[in-house]
């Protein structure tokens, strides 16, 4: 497949998986590739069943009804073009492993093409929030028990 740079290769698009969190809740990361000689524009994503490149068209038809798809810029040390051949190559490669909703979800994979880190901030926000809220729960849980007894 021959890509074309475009303005918005190497960029962040991210599609919210929720209607009703919208981008408010958990969200589906993918890197801009760029445009094909047929006039479709592609993305790399890795998906629960694997790592695929697919097309806007299709990241579009599975977010547009949850919320607006959003496309944020590159924001790494790399140039665009690079972080879209880093995607590439992982793809290429085989990826960094099986998905997994922790250690290597839609988010690490576009993190490892524009930081080369692996990380989620969805994951560590919800580590974070559970943590909290559990601290919570158990704070208030021993000071009803010491004003009931």
């Amino acid at each position: 497949m021959d890509l074309h740079q475009i303005d918005v290769t190497g960029c962040r698009i991210i599609g919210a998986i929720t209607k009703e969190l919208g981008h408010l809740g958990p969200k589906h990361h993918g890197i801009i590739l760029g445009r094909a000689t047929n006039g479709d524009v592609y993305i790399a994503e890795i998906m629960s069943y694997g790592y695929q490149i697919s097309t806007y068209d299709n990241f579009s038809n599975r977010y547009f009804n949850n919320g607006e798809i959003m496309i944020l810029p590159n924001d790494g040390d790399l140039e665009n073009v690079a972080v879209a051949k880093r995607a590439i190559d992982e793809i290429k490669r085989g990826g960094k492993g099986i998905y997994n909703l922790i250690t290597n979800n839609c988010e690490c994979f576009v993190n490892r093409a524009m930081y080369g880190k692996s990380v989620s901030n969805q994951v560590i926000n919800t580590a974070v929030g559970v943590t909290f809220a559990a601290g919570l729960a158990y704070v208030l849980k021993k000071s009803y028990d010491k004003n009931k007894g």
